[in-house]
């Protein structure tokens, strides 16, 4: 189970951040750091469920499913709603708890506010940190206060 705060903030490296395809493949490589112990058990496909596809389907240390929702930049309106509905199918599915993760740059206030009253949601923030490409750095920051 998370022990942190509902939202936390994880520096991904790259050159630029465009599409979410990216931000999978950058974020299955250290799930790690949303947190200990999570696993990927989707062999790198999105799962299908009533309400639409799960980005990532992990697992925690305890065995429980994780289902993680994947925002390139600040987090849509709707995108909370779709996480709790993934979750919600993979319960149904699976008869075992699930827990969802929704990773973003940056959620608003009244995101941050809801994700407090819902069931086992966690929010990620990422932070891109810029590597340099023939001297020139292209530089992408999120702030998980900012609204």
């Amino acid at each position: 189970m998370f022990e942190e705060p509902i939202w936390k903030r994880i520096p991904i490296r790259t050159r630029l951040l465009t599409y979410e395809k990216d931000l999978n493949r950058l974020l299955r490589a250290q799930l790690d750091k949303v947190e200990p112990g999570l696993v990927a058990i989707d062999n790198g496909r999105e799962r299908e469920v009533p309400s639409g596809r799960i980005d990532i389907t992990a697992r925690d240390r305890d065995g429980n499913f994780v289902v993680i929702e994947l925002k390139v930049g600040p987090c849509p309106t709707g995108a909370l709603e779709q996480v709790l509905g993934y979750s919600a199918d993979l319960e149904d599915e699976t008869g075992r708890l699930c827990r969802a993760v929704l990773v973003a740059a940056s959620f608003s206030t009244r995101q941050r506010a809801a994700a407090k009253r819902a069931h086992d949601v966690h929010l990620v923030t990422y932070q891109v940190v810029p590597m340099k490409t023939s001297g020139q750095e292209q530089r992408l920051n999120s702030d998980p206060n900012s609204g």
